[in-house]
Order: C-alpha cells, then structure tokens, then sequence
C-alpha cells in the first residue's frame, strides 16, 4: 500500500468524524463538498510522476545465458558405422610411415640402401580360384569407413583384395566393400560380416554348389 492510498483512506476516516458533527454541518453546508473533491484528488497510481522499476531478471533467452542448441543429423549408413564402432577406427587409416630414417648427409651409397630399406616389400600375387566370386560385405559412408570395415572382416583371409566401389543411392554417395573370394572364403566373411543383404550368402552357397558339381 503506498502513501497516496493511505492517505485517501485517512481523509475518508476525517470525513466520516466530520459527519458525525452534524451541528457543524448546518452552520457551514457547503464545508464538506470542498473536503470531498479535496479527496478525490489525490492521486492513486504510480504512472504520474514516478519512474518505474526496471525487473532485476534477465528479460530474454540471451541475457539469460540461453543459446542455440545445434543438431548433426547422420544418414542411416553412418549410423551403422557409427554403431560397428568404425568411425573411430576410420582415423586410424593412414599411410603408413617409413619406418628407416634417411640420413640427407650419409654418403650417397648410405641413403641408397637406406632408400631400399624403407620401401616395403611387395606382396606376391595370389592366384585367385577357379571357383571365386565377386561378394559385396556391405555398403559405407566413406572410402575410410569402408576400409576400417575390411581392416576388421579381412583378418586372415590372406591373399584377398576389397574392391571399393563408390555408388549413389537416392542422393546420398556409398562406398560398397567387394571382395572375391572362393566359396569357403566368401561364406566365412558373409557370416562374419552378418550381411544383412542375403544376396551374399546366396552367391557364396551357389559358388559352393557350383564348385561342388
């Protein structure tokens, strides 16, 4: 309650007393319309005159310390990689370094041997079967992914080279892993790689039937 009001309602209490006199009333008649609007004068809002207060909050999302939350939205193929835990393992596909050190002062006949020390060796051609068939063990996000993914389906199938194939599907740019194998091979990384795709394992049964007749 502020003062204004308090003061109407003290004005209003010495009205009330003065028209308790009535004797006072007679001699001077016109005495309590003057102390009426006297009343009614008195200012009861704070708008006239008064500054008012400002909120001691924040008065928007800003202030507040609130900000934009961003969303990255991933295909359904990353999600997979993702899930296979391949993107971590992704990075870790790099170019192998050189593991000698070439010294630029050595003598010349040093940094050649040092040279053919640090270039690896080339890996003897592996003849493929009669019998082998062109499997596909899935479909990736990215060349890496699709790499990381033969890194881990790959071990000890020795003598095998992926085939990475970049597709489109429906906009959205695919990497399929594809490998040739033999029958026994190609149905041991089917089921490794739990192809959600039967054509895999049906190319790989009808290579063995193939091979078998």
């Amino acid at each position: 309650m502020n003062a204004s009001v308090i003061l109407r309602l003290g004005s209003v209490g010495a009205l009330a007393v003065l028209l308790a006199g009535c004797g006072m009333a007679e001699a001077d008649p016109h005495r309590f319309e003057g102390v009426a609007k006297n009343i009614a004068a008195i200012p009861l809002s704070t708008r006239d005159g008064e500054a008012r207060r400002e909120p001691s909050g924040p008065r928007n999302a800003e202030e507040a310390g609130l900000r934009p939350l961003k969303v990255e939205l991933l295909t359904p193929h990353q999600l997979w990689d993702a899930r296979d835990g391949l993107t971590s393992k992704a990075a870790a596909v790099l170019p192998a370094l050189p593991s000698v050190f070439i010294d630029p002062e050595a003598p010349p006949e040093v940094q050649a041997a040092q040279q053919a020390a640090a270039k690896p060796a080339r890996p003897q051609a592996v003849a493929s079967p009669s019998n082998a068939v062109l499997i596909q063990l899935g479909a990736y996000a990215s060349q890496a992914s699709a790499q990381a993914a033969w890194e881990r389906l790959g071990q000890g199938s020795h003598g095998l080279k992926p085939v990475f194939e970049p597709v489109e599907v429906q906009g959205r740019r695919l990497v399929r892993l594809k490998v040739r194998a033999g029958s026994a091979q190609a149905k041991a990384l089917c089921e490794r790689a739990a192809a959600s795709d039967p054509w895999c394992v049906r190319a790989a049964e009808a290579t063995s039937s193939t091979g078998a007749a």
